[in-house]
């Protein structure tokens, strides 16, 4: 059943890395995007979606991968990169579970690729990366294929006001808290999930855009194993999300918008859906500052009943010549990593990203703190858990064809007394290692 189950995920992982490579090969007819404006956006039209705002999250990227978030100027206009890295990794809760924690060291051989597209009306960045494991403790462990990511961001543009933007990002992984969705832990088994986004921004004036987005998320948990008290709940998330921004003066637009969320669990948990209608401004405070709050009404029917609670997104982002540094708070209606059902959710994340602070170093920070509780005290599973998640990861590439990298990562998570699943935790995972990439440039 385990073979099969490896085989469709290897199929579907395939399948994204093609649909990445057709993406370059179809795009060579594309029109010329127009050129930035140095100063603070004054229309729609300058405040069109970049490449950078297409990523998948931060902790999305392996520390092999982190390469890619440095600017596409920085690189030629198609560069293959094929990777291995050699790493040891100290981590004191192998479980993820403090009634049954163990310490362990795990080495790993990670081979990669990565490619990036740097042309005038569009522009790629994927990267692929698998992990085979050797534990030092825990020799049961062992595997060559227990440890996948694959991140890709695309954007083309079709015309001179209409523009597309894709991004994609799939993990396997026996540690769940780095895999799920607002990475919350159900012990130690082996989660997969897929994230596509596609989204549409037309320009329909100098001062008026609209965008229309969607979101297909897929989240499995395959084998629960013996250290797995809580096995994850399976679950698809379906959201279509529409938005028009109108520029009122130089520094302020007025935003509208509204979210249709569907979510469908695949055993125990009734599905979901969620309307969220939302109002908000974007407010550029300072040439390299922007203020973004949008708030309105998640409206949820689950089991027959409707249950109303607020929606928000508070994000400041400060702009630097090495980088960028922001602060989110974000609440809405979701699936709490697979413990189980539709939850409110709220969090509190900082980022900290300097891909041009020295030559070939790229330094991310990503701290986070979620509290997530069930919609309603009718479902099957209560959910009421927080989770502290304080990441720091940097690739220095010292040589032409050689880069050092580490992670450290701090994981705390604790559930409330009226939590159907006990999951605590407290991990500590550093490591560190060498990894050896020839890049190969076309024109």
């Amino acid at each position: 059943m385990m073979v099969r189950r490896l085989g469709r995920v290897a199929a579907s992982r395939g399948a994204l890395v093609g649909i990445a490579v057709c993406f370059v090969a179809s795009q060579a007819c594309g029109q010329e995007p127009r050129s930035s404006s140095a100063g603070p956006p004054s229309t729609a039209a300058e405040a069109a979606p970049s490449f950078q705002d297409t990523r998948p999250p931060i902790t999305a990227y392996p520390a092999e991968l982190l390469g890619l978030l440095a600017p596409p100027a920085e690189r030629g206009p198609i560069t293959l990169r094929p990777s291995f890295g050699v790493s040891e990794e100290f981590n004191d809760n192998v479980p993820l579970n403090n009634r049954t924690r163990q310490w362990d060291l795990i080495t790993r051989f990670t081979p990669g690729l990565t490619l990036t597209v740097n042309r005038p009306a569009y522009q790629l960045s994927a990267g692929y990366t698998l992990s085979g494991e050797l534990y030092a403790n825990e020799s049961r462990l062992n595997d060559v294929s227990k440890n996948h990511a694959f991140v890709a961001t695309g954007l083309y543009q079709i015309t001179r006001g209409l523009t597309v933007t894709v991004s994609e990002f799939f993990a396997l992984s026996r540690s769940s808290n780095q895999v799920v969705s607002l990475g919350f832990a159900t012990a130690q088994q082996e989660t997969w999930i897929n994230t596509f986004t596609p989204r549409l921004t037309w320009e329909m004036t100098p001062r008026t855009s609209v965008s229309l987005g969607a979101t297909f998320a897929v989240q499995r948990f395959l084998d629960a194993g013996a250290a797995a008290t809580t096995p994850g709940s399976d679950s698809n998330t379906y959201e279509l999300t529409t938005s028009l921004e109108h520029t009122l003066t130089r520094r302020l637009s007025g935003t509208a918008g509204y979210t249709l969320t569907y979510l469908d669990f695949l055993g125990g948990q009734e599905n979901s859906t969620t309307h969220t209608p939302t109002l908000g401004a974007r407010y550029l405070l300072t040439p390299t500052l922007t203020g973004t709050v949008s708030g309105g009404a998640a409206i949820t029917q689950l089991g027959g009943q409707t249950s109303v609670g607020p929606a928000a997104t508070v994000r400041l982002v400060q702009g630097l010549s090495i980088g960028s540094v922001s602060l989110e708070y974000s609440r809405a209606v979701g699936t709490a990593g697979g413990l189980g059902g539709t939850t409110d959710t709220q969090s509190i994340s900082g980022s900290l990203v300097l891909p041009t602070w020295q030559r070939g170093l790229v330094v991310v920070f990503n701290p986070s703190y979620k509290v997530a509780t069930s919609v309603s005290r009718q479902q099957a599973s209560q959910v009421d858990v927080t989770a502290l998640s304080v990441p720091l990861s940097l690739n220095y590439q010292f040589a032409r064809y050689t880069s050092v990298f580490a992670e450290y990562t701090f994981f705390q998570q604790r559930s409330g007394a009226s939590s159907t699943a006990q999951a605590d935790v407290d991990q500590n995972r550093f490591r560190f290692g060498l990894q050896f990439g020839y890049p190969f440039n076309f024109e």
